[in-house]
């Protein structure tokens, strides 16, 4: 039984047989995602006629990898949901945003726990990352032709070494290349030291790619999931060039030069396979953004401004409430929300003291975050505050400029997970292992304090950093395992040099 495999454009597939057929985050909105600030580029809303043509008439499977709008596109499935034989499938995360809303659209939905399978012809099999406030997952494909790993948005280059001993040989290889980030694009500071960090970010990516293709060496790479464009916010955000949303051809450079070759990079609505595509999509042009804007409506100017700072303060007071009894570190920054020129368009939450206070002058350690009023009444409304951040129109300063774990959490986590994703982050297990360095050991943490990704699979880079496979977060060994961009550590100690006839000494 021959199975086809079709690109829909940004981290959409669709594989099928003559029974069966497999989506993959179908995202093919005309309204893009996220307010209206992401949208696919190149643009694939015109195939969405096409899916529910060949949908027509065969077992209809979709698989959703995470809650993001750009993987899960609410308009899409709405168009596929009167199919008499569809089932949604989806990670068996701990928190149940994704199968709630599911479910409230009428979607049969079936939840996949790690390892599980399901299909028939075309064998899933999902793998799950599901930690604090980010859920996602890879999924392996299996079908009468071709096998396909799925990694988009999910950051288990830390697994992927196991894996690979476990499924065997794969055909496609899909992973993210492009940023996804309100940082560093949101936050104020000189242009010169943003295009850095974005640059470096970037190479992170790249790296992190080139790491993947060397370890589950597939027949071919199809890079996926990103870049989405920008068309109705800074030009320069969609081109690329200094930013974190890096085009294909900015990566085919990178991986051409470290000798990578079996690269595919398919239009959308192509079928994929050794005929694809080899030559990458580049940037929009200014005159292609300019005629997207003509034709399409810009979703953040018809949104509805309904803002009470009264409200504002209520909402800010219910997270307060749902960690009241929880132990903050002393060090957590406040954080400063503002919406408008005057004195009174402040507000301020002490995260230690769980307190508002109405203050214009906040005091570091702070985050300000600066925003329009139509910001801030949509985090008084249902609207998930991490999509909102998604749509890069806030302003943040930190002061000083340090990540801060759990200030990113309460402006990322919904109320419902809020305190179980803090207490996710402070029972970080402390499990200590041994690594080796031209010759030294030391002792580590074995789990990164960011994410909880997995050192024992991290790489030491020519500054003595330990480099966490799934972010990239740097640990200096000669200080201490510090990460200097957080503040955190992994507590590293010096045991003794390695000596060819026993021991350390």
């Amino acid at each position: 039984m021959k199975a086809d495999f079709t690109f829909l454009g940004h981290a959409g597939f669709l594989i099928e047989t003559d029974h069966e057929i497999l989506l993959i985050d179908p995202w093919l909105s005309e309204n893009g995602a996220f307010f209206g600030s992401w949208h696919q580029w190149p643009p694939n809303s015109h195939l969405l006629g096409m899916v529910q043509h060949r949908c027509a008439g065969r077992v209809l499977n979709i698989f959703l990898s995470h809650a993001h709008q750009d993987h899960f596109d609410a308009s899409t499935l709405r168009a596929l949901s009167n199919h008499p034989r569809c089932t949604v499938f989806i990670p068996n995360y701990k928190d149940k945003y994704l199968l709630d809303t599911l479910s409230g659209m009428q979607l049969h939905t079936v939840e996949l726990s790690e390892g599980d399978q399901a299909g028939r012809n075309i064998r899933l099999r999902v793998f799950i990352d599901d930690g604090g406030i980010n859920q996602d997952a890879a999924l392996f494909v299996s079908t009468p032709d071709f096998t396909f790993f799925n990694q988009n948005d999910c950051k288990i280059f830390d697994r992927l070494a196991m894996l690979k001993q476990e499924l065997g040989d794969i055909d496609y290889y899909s992973v993210q290349f492009s940023g996804a980030n309100w940082h560093p694009a949101c936050f104020e500071m000189p242009a010169q030291q943003r295009q850095a960090l974005s640059r470096k970010k970037a190479l992170s990516k790249f790296h992190n790619v080139l790491g993947g293709v060397r370890t589950l060496a597939p027949r071919f790479l199809v890079p996926a999931a990103g870049p989405c464009f920008f068309p109705f916010l800074d030009p320069a955000l969609s081109r690329g060039s200094g930013t974190i949303f890096v085009h294909q051809d900015q990566l085919d450079q990178y991986l051409t030069q470290k000798g990578i070759g079996n690269i595919l990079y398919p239009r959308p609505g192509e079928r994929i396979g050794e005929e694809a595509n080899r030559i990458p999509i580049a940037a929009p042009t200014l005159a292609e953004l300019e005629r997207y804007r003509a034709a399409h409506q810009d979703v953040w100017e018809h949104t509805v401004d309904a803002f009470s700072a009264t409200r504002f303060a209520h909402v800010l007071q219910q997270r307060l409430d749902i960690i009241a009894d929880m132990s903050l570190p002393p060090d957590t920054p406040s954080i400063a929300f503002n919406w408008g020129p005057g004195d009174a368009d402040w507000l301020q939450v002490d995260l230690v003291g769980k307190v508002l206070v109405a203050s214009p002058q906040p005091h570091p350690p702070c985050i300000v975050l600066q925003a329009s009023t139509k910001y801030f009444s949509l985090m008084c409304t249902q609207a998930r505050w991490q999509d909102l951040a998604l749509s890069l129109r806030a302003r943040l300063q930190r002061l000083p400029d340090v990540y801060n774990t759990v200030a990113n959490i309460f402006l990322f986590a919904d109320e419902a997970n809020l305190a179980s994703s803090l207490a996710h982050n402070f029972n970080l297990s402390q499990e200590r292992i041994v690594i080796e360095h031209l010759g030294q050991k030391y002792e580590i943490n074995r789990y990164c304090p960011h994410q909880g990704g997995d050192l024992a699979y991290a790489t030491i880079d020519e500054n003595m950093h330990v480099v966490c496979p799934r972010h990239s977060w740097r640990f200096e060994l000669q200080c201490g395992g510090m990460c200097k961009s957080s503040g955190m550590g992994i507590d590293a100690v010096k045991l003794g040099v390695t000596n060819e006839d026993g021991p350390a000494a």
